[in-house]
């Protein structure tokens, strides 16, 4: 009752496990497809067992708990989102990968996703397209650390994004 369950659009894998996933096959897409399959069939998420890391989705909001209190409360059935968790931490299935997109380490899946009241999710802004949204928004725990930061300033104070994407250049 206290959760969101996402229809998946697109697994954005962190740099570090996709090249290990790359580098493993040779560039073959297919081999990666089977093999990002396999991790999630197996751990029930994107948790690379070589790398221990994961990355970030893109989906829609299917379904909302009625006790849901979290981040992405009061937004309507059909909103695409981006979590802003780990992929390690996020409960998945996959009904399949339909595109592997090596230049921006990104799988085109369909498949569901299950985000806890406790798990920081953005809606993605109408003005940016998706995958400019994703390399905004992946870095994971720096939203949640900015956050936390931000709290600690006096009241009226100032917080400045000094840049963005992928993880070590959002400040």
């Amino acid at each position: 009752p206290d959760e969101v369950r996402l229809d998946i659009e697109t697994l954005n894998l962190d740099a570090a496990s996709f090249r290990q996933l790359h580098d493993k096959h040779a560039g073959d897409g297919a081999a990666i497809r089977d093999e990002v399959l396999e991790i999630i069939a197996s751990r029930g998420k994107m948790q690379n067992p070589v790398t221990g890391s994961g990355g970030m989705l893109l989906g829609q909001i299917a379904q909302v708990g009625p006790d849901y209190s979290g981040p992405l409360a009061g937004l309507a059935v059909g909103t695409h989102v981006a979590t802003l968790v780990s992929l390690t931490l996020t409960p998945l299935v996959l009904d399949e990968i339909t595109a592997v997109r090596p230049h921006a380490h990104q799988v085109e899946v369909r498949g569901r996703a299950i985000l806890p009241s406790s798990a920081p999710a953005a809606a993605l802004p109408a003005d940016l397209p998706p995958t400019l949204a994703l390399a905004v928004l992946d870095v994971c725990g720096a939203p949640a650390l900015c956050q936390r930061l931000a709290g600690r300033l006096p009241a009226g104070g100032t917080v400045a994004i000094l840049g963005a994407g992928k993880a070590g250049t959002l400040s």
